[in-house]
């Protein structure tokens, strides 16, 4: 089974034998090099050589081989006697002159054969120019030197952790552990490995080292990183708030931070950090979107739209970086409510092309429309879902879809700011039809119900408010019928509306024809109406009329 270590163990593995009592030390070998490159830089003038030789490591993993043999000249002049600066020299000339490199090692080691730190420095600097076998044997050297040493066990260990062995590299730092039970460095390492294998060994691992040492601020650091990755948000944020009293955090560690706050609702936490870090890095990815993000959930549109903006302005480092869903969803919901519908609906569109196989999203992002009182966006897309749904798509989503038209049609009827009084009532028709069409759909697939002939009966007096055309009469009938078909007792309120309309239908058929028949279907449906609700007063003035009263 391979686990992914995290960028951390793919970096150079460091020289722990070195980081005894310096925490700039444990920042490199734990992978922490801008946090290691700060620390060193600060203390050039108290340890020059410590300093310059550590400055040269951190230049070295960066790929800066000019400027690591700068530092490590310093380290070496600042004092001639130091193995470390000599080594880092060695290191960079084992390639291009493997002969006197060697030659100089071998030197170093025999005046300090019985330092294992010195001896380890030796293995790395094999290590790191790819020589393997050399490193091994420097292993075997520095065990010969002092067995009982925790960082033979922990450069061991990192040795297995960067060749994907876990289990393995685990059960090095537990060695380190049994040498010395107070080895802060192994516990971090231990952690690292140990949460791919058991979670919770990994935080008890890290909450030793604040036993041991609660000073040790990377810890909380570490803790803080594992219970987010792991979704513990709030164990991350109380140990972040620790870390960061410190002072010595990333860029990194403030997005983290503030995307725990974040993902607990701790919207004005969250936003807090979020300044605090584009101030600092006013072009970061992850952090412009939490700014649209934290915006939009605050209810803050206008500042949403502007984050928003920015966010999609941002040029992408790479091809990795990908717009996410909801980086289109909480910019299209913000420019709407801030009344940018258009530009809304523009971002709607976006979302579909990140995965136009996903049919779903038609329907989702109609629901979103309807939400918003965006009736007509609704109703396209969720045409669109009906058309690719296939077999998945049922009279349901006819009837949702023949609501959207419903609604889009009474918008339009009342909105007279945007267009003239003529338009508003064209644009009306125009939906109420597509409306009665999709409600047709539901009464061929479900004609055992109501639904579809009710909603065609009030659609179709939509289209004919004067009940002059009697366009609602057919359905209001199909309606009537089908419900006392099934006799529930439950529908009472429509069967008055349905009585209703037909008793006045037939009250304006006779007001023209003066034919008996219609007067006596305005009596028929009006006793009906009053059965069902004897204080009617509709019912009882057309009933009043169809006796002559």
């Amino acid at each position: 089974m391979k686990y992914f270590l995290g960028s951390f163990l793919s970096l150079m593995i460091s020289i722990s034998a070195l980081a005894q009592n310096s925490p700039g030390a444990d920042y490199l070998s734990l992978g922490e090099l801008k946090l290691a490159k700060e620390y060193f830089q600060k203390t050039l003038s108290q340890s020059p050589a410590e300093a310059n030789y550590y400055l040269g490591e951190i230049a070295f993993q960066e790929g800066k081989t000019a400027e690591a043999k700068s530092f490590y000249e310093k380290a070496l002049a600042a004092n001639p006697e130091a193995a470390l600066g000599a080594i880092g020299l060695a290191k960079l000339q084992l390639k291009s002159d493997p002969k006197a490199a060697e030659d100089q090692l071998k030197e170093i080691q025999k005046k300090n054969k019985k330092d294992v730190a010195v001896i380890l420095a030796i293995a790395q600097a094999y290590l790191d120019n790819g020589m393997k076998e050399k490193a091994l044997e420097k292993l075997q050297d520095a065990r010969k030197a002092d067995k009982k040493s925790p960082y033979i066990y922990i450069f061991e260990g990192d040795m297995l952790a960067k060749e994907n062995k876990p289990g393995d590299a685990a059960m090095q730092y537990d060695q380190a552990i049994n040498f010395d039970a107070n080895c802060v460095l192994a516990y971090m390492k231990g952690a690292r490995v140990y949460e791919f294998i058991n979670r919770k060994t990994a935080t008890d691992m890290l909450k030793k080292v604040i036993e041991i040492n609660p000073n040790y601020s990377i810890a909380y650091k570490a803790l803080a990183d594992v219970s987010y990755r792991d979704g513990f948000y709030p164990d991350a944020i109380a140990a972040y708030k620790e870390y960061f009293k410190g002072g010595d955090y990333t860029i990194e560690d403030i997005t983290r931070y503030a995307a725990a706050e974040y993902f607990t609702q701790q919207y004005n936490e969250a936003k807090t950090l979020i300044s605090e870090g584009l101030s600092k890095e006013p072009n970061n990815f992850v952090l412009n979107r939490l700014s649209m993000y934290t915006s939009s959930d605050l209810k803050d549109y206008a500042a949403a739209v502007s984050a928003g903006d920015k966010f999609f302005s941002l040029p992408k480092a790479n091809d990795t970086i990908k717009y996410l869903k909801q980086d289109y969803l909480a910019y299209a919901s913000s420019l709407s409510e801030t009344g940018n519908k258009a530009k809304a609906i523009e971002q709607y569109k976006k979302l579909i092309e990140l995965d136009p196989s996903n049919v779903d999203i038609y329907k989702e992002i109609a629901t979103i429309c309807a939400n918003e009182k965006m009736y007509p966006e609704a109703a396209e897309f969720y045409k669109k879902y009906t058309e690719l749904g296939g077999e998945k798509i049922d009279a349901q989503d006819y009837y949702q879809l023949g609501l959207y038209y419903t609604n889009a049609g009474r918008a339009a009827k009342n909105d007279t700011i945007n267009m003239t009084a003529d338009q508003a009532k064209a644009k009306s028709v125009e939906f109420y039809k597509l409306a009665d069409g999709a409600f047709a759909t539901v009464s061929e697939r479900m004609p055992d119900s109501y639904l579809g002939f009710y909603q065609r009966a009030r659609t179709n007096f939509e289209l004919d408010p004067d009940s002059e055309l009697g366009l609602a009469k057919p359905h209001y009938e199909k309606t009537i019928e089908v419900i006392l078909a099934k006799n529930d007792g439950e529908n009472t309120r429509i069967l008055i509306e349905a009585y209703s309309y037909l008793s006045y239908y037939y009250y304006l058929q006779f007001d023209k024809t003066k034919k008996a028949e219609d007067k006596a279907n305005v009596k028929l449906y009006a006793e009906k109406v009053l059965e069902l609700d004897p204080e009617n007063a509709n019912g009882k003035a057309l009933f009043e009329f169809a006796n002559g009263k």
